[in-house]
């Protein structure tokens, strides 16, 4: 049932009881529209919340369904500094990851790019 009609329908007998509670012989202190008043007051409010929860309901679901943002780019690193490149060479022959030869190659183009 959507929301609407269930408003019109809740609507509808709250009306609907308040009109027979008027329609009713007065009692002490007019006590029948005082009832009906409380409880069409009851039914507009149980209206109320049933809406308000499926609001919420529906809201919560498209909140879900929302694809999560994309994480951001590393940022790219810093260039080194010839220093830097230079101290990385040197661990690396000395680790013995490169070759003497590589070594000379790679040292001699750092140095010419400076």
């Amino acid at each position: 049932m959507s929301i609407k009609t269930n408003m019109v329908n809740c609507t509808a007998v709250a009306l609907l009881i308040t009109s027979l509670s008027l329609s009713m012989p007065a009692l002490a202190s007019e006590a029948g529209a005082f009832i009906g008043g409380v409880l069409a007051t009851k039914v507009v409010s149980n209206m109320n919340r049933q809406t308000q929860a499926q609001e919420q309901q529906a809201y919560n679901s498209s909140r879900q369904a929302a694809p999560a943002p994309a994480p951001a780019p590393a940022p790219a690193p810093a260039a080194q500094t010839p220093q830097q490149r230079l101290d990385q060479l040197d661990k690396l022959a000395a680790g013995g990851y490169i070759t003497p030869e590589e070594y000379k190659a790679k040292k001699k183009s750092i140095i010419d790019s400076m």
